[in-house]
């Protein structure tokens, strides 16, 4: 379980290296949890282009031609529920309607981000 989310972690730090963790999240909001072809070129009516314009679509080109990004799903969903999990002025309830999570997704995530962290898993202490 893992692998898949650190892969995804990455693919997104790359992109936003290339064009912006705002335009990257864009990215992902869009065709996150798909495969996205890059072209050598984004036209102005091609779906990257419209998503985030065209100069950083032409750098998005330029860096990953030819190349299918799988971009992960509401990336920025998901560290957002990491960063109040982290900061525990929250409920787990309270973060699962800020975030539109279920409760057993933020338990979930919880688990995920501790295991990470080499700190354990903190719902033993619950």
């Amino acid at each position: 379980m893992g692998h898949p989310r650190a892969f995804n972690s990455a693919i997104f730090d790359e992109v936003a290296a290339v064009i912006g963790s705002g335009p990257a999240t864009k990215l992902c909001d869009r065709f996150g949890g798909t495969n996205l072809y890059i072209p050598r070129a984004a036209a102005n009516n091609h779906e990257i282009t419209l998503v985030i314009g065209a100069e950083l679509a032409q750098l998005l080109c330029d860096r990953f031609a030819g190349s299918d990004l799988l971009l992960p799903k509401a990336y920025h969903r998901k560290q957002r529920a990491i960063e109040l999990l982290k900061e525990g002025k929250l409920s787990i309830r309270a973060i699962a309607l800020a975030t539109d999570y279920t409760e057993r997704h933020v338990h979930n995530i919880k688990a995920e981000s501790m295991e990470d962290d080499g700190q354990g898993n903190l719902l033993d202490l619950l």
